[in-house]
């Protein structure tokens, strides 16, 4: 198993470095952000969590916040600076949630505080996706879904946080149950961080090709 996280974690550096070779791509350029979080998350991860073997909990909790202005910013800019308003109640609503989990009186695992940052993207992205599919078909901006860069990005997105957000919020009271198992149950979520950044490739491969 150590190898497919392996391999999973080194698989996150090709989008950036696909970027790198080619940073004129101004047709996805509002997904740069989000490729550069993955980037620096599996630097991270390889060298903080597999060589020097330190405690990842502070890195995931920033993760999540790194991940929620980098996918806002992609679905702001995607549809056109449209929605201001509910752009900026989404961040303070954001903001509001990371306050009360950091300074309530209450004490969360690392697993928990996830859980409901996962499910507040979920439902971000959920909303966010079909506004751009309903903008697409209503005004037939894409001839062929197949060959939108957008559309593997976005399919990513919806992947992975659809696929993932029960395994979040079962993670800790799965943690906390059998510890010894919990490597197992969280190989799903490898799997679809694998899937996501497959399909951070196709989309920057598609507007290479463009």
């Amino acid at each position: 198993m150590i190898y497919i996280i392996l391999f999973t974690i080194l698989y996150g550096l090709l989008p950036f470095l696909m970027l790198a070779f080619k940073v004129n791509l101004q047709n996805i350029k509002h997904i740069y952000p989000f490729v550069l979080v993955v980037f620096i998350a599996s630097l991270y991860e390889f060298i903080g969590s597999i060589l020097l073997g330190q405690n990842v909990e502070l890195w995931f909790l920033i993760y999540d916040i790194l991940v929620f202005f980098s996918i806002h910013y992609f679905f702001y800019k995607l549809l056109n600076k449209k929605y201001n308003a509910l752009f900026f109640i989404l961040i303070l609503l954001f903001l509001i949630l990371h306050c009360i989990l950091a300074v309530g009186p209450w004490t969360f695992s690392y697993l928990e505080i996830s859980s409901f940052f996962n499910v507040y993207q979920t439902l971000i992205i959920l909303y966010f996706s079909v506004l751009w599919f309903k903008r697409i078909f209503q005004k037939f901006e894409i001839d062929n879904l197949l060959d939108s860069p957008h559309f593997y990005f976005i399919s990513g997105l919806l992947i992975y946080y659809c696929g993932s957000v029960v395994l979040f919020l079962s993670a800790s009271s799965i943690y906390a149950s059998d510890q010894s198992k919990f490597q197992y149950y969280w190989l799903l979520n490898v799997i679809l961080n694998f899937i996501i950044r497959t399909l951070l490739i196709v989309g920057i491969w598609k507007a290479r090709r463009a």
